[in-house]
């Protein structure tokens, strides 16, 4: 039992970042502990059934697992000052594809930037050491980091983040920085004038790879200073209040007349995003088809497809996740009003964005013992049948 929420979570970790800036946001306390601390490793991790962060422990033991579910349990609970979820329908469902590719679409790049600059190496150690069990000899924190830097390095050549791709991984970054630059210029926020699950999805690998390992940092500040304001605003616990909140105001994103800025953010994320959401979307509708209709444990990472990024050929990990995210955008569109549905339609179809609504596969991805699973394909009613 704990006094206050508990926080396993790290300075390493994006899908960290994204949950500490909520929490901080929403003025709810907690502790943060170290991945590497001794109750991490002997209790939590048993619990959870794997060794992953982010973990919540609430004040009556309850563990939970991953940022989207971790959110959602505190917006639930009455417990945040304002909802990360746009009241506006249609906006909420623009939110949630912002969450699929801030959590999946970002993530070759922040590998790439970590894991492929040897330069990069000293800073990276120095930020593992909490991760590392705590309380070993020199030597044996640098046989932990090389062990786990490893497999991370792994992971990152098997999303083709390599020599090969490294021209084409850093020309779609940096496109990506620039387009970003010019929306935070005018907007304080991605969708206006507060954070919503938008933010933090993209707060994520833009901070806590892209926004303060070493060289990505000095490009961000380079190129892209309101972009950095943004980092600072996102990981403050006060309200901050400068040239371009005061600007804009409160409002929210006006998806009838929407900026160009934000116009644009729309259509990289088609440009930069859609091809492998549709890799593996393909692979997954053709896999499921041959599996019994039973629950089946979502695995990471099952099987790889391919792709193509700007000319060069990508590999793309299959995993369940992704259909987890994108599954609450296609439910927020489903679950809107005509109207809504129709303002959507309009813009994802004008910045090519309309496979993220019309691709869909035959089973739902749910969670059991804090792990992704396939749910069995519900047999049709028999009302449902007349």
């Amino acid at each position: 039992m704990t006094d206050q929420v508990v926080f396993y979570g790290g300075k390493l970790s994006l899908y960290s970042a994204r949950v500490r800036s909520y929490l901080r946001h929403q003025r709810i306390a907690f502790t943060e502990r170290a991945p590497g601390s001794e109750r991490a490793l002997k209790v939590i991790y048993p619990a959870i059934g794997r060794r992953i962060i982010p973990v919540v422990e609430l004040p009556d033991g309850t563990l939970l697992q991953d940022g989207a579910r971790i959110i959602d349990h505190f917006e639930a609970s009455g417990q945040s000052r304002f909802s990360v979820y746009p009241k506006d329908q249609a906006l909420n469902v623009v939110a949630r594809l912002f969450d699929l590719f801030g959590n999946e679409g970002l993530m070759r790049p922040a590998m790439h930037y970590r894991w492929n600059l040897p330069e990069q190496t000293p800073f990276v150690r120095h930020i593992f050491r909490d991760a590392l069990p705590l309380g070993k000899n020199e030597a044996e924190s640098d046989a932990g980091f090389e062990k786990l830097s490893g497999l991370l390095r792994t992971y990152t050549a098997m999303i083709g983040a390599n020599a090969k791709n490294a021209a084409e991984i850093e020309a779609a970054y940096l496109d990506f920085l620039g387009r970003l630059n010019a929306h935070f210029a005018v907007m304080p926020y991605l969708l206006g004038g507060r954070p919503t699950i938008a933010d933090y999805a993209l707060f994520g690998p833009m901070f806590a790879h892209l926004g303060r390992d070493r060289l990505p940092l000095a490009l961000m500040q380079e190129r892209a200073p309101f972009v950095f304001d943004w980092t600072e605003r996102m990981n403050a616990f006060e309200d901050i209040e400068d040239a371009v909140s005061l600007a804009w105001g409160t409002g929210m994103v006006n998806l009838e007349n929407p900026p160009d800025t934000f116009l644009s953010l729309l259509k990289y994320v088609a440009e930069g995003y859609a091809a492998e959401y549709a890799a593996h979307h393909a692979y997954c509708d053709k896999w499921l088809a041959k599996q019994p209709n039973e629950v089946i444990e979502g695995h990471r990472v099952f099987a790889m497809t391919q792709f193509e990024l700007r000319g060069a050929k990508m590999p793309g990990p299959v995993k369940a996740y992704r259909h987890f995210l994108s599954q609450r955008m296609t439910d927020a569109f489903d679950d809107a009003p005509e109207a809504a549905q129709a303002t959507v339609r309009t813009l994802f179809e004008r910045c090519g964005l309309a496979p993220f609504l019309d691709l869909r596969v035959s089973r739902r991805v749910g969670w059991q013992d804090h792990l992704e699973i396939w749910e069995p394909i519900e047999a049709p009613s028999e009302q449902e049948n007349l």
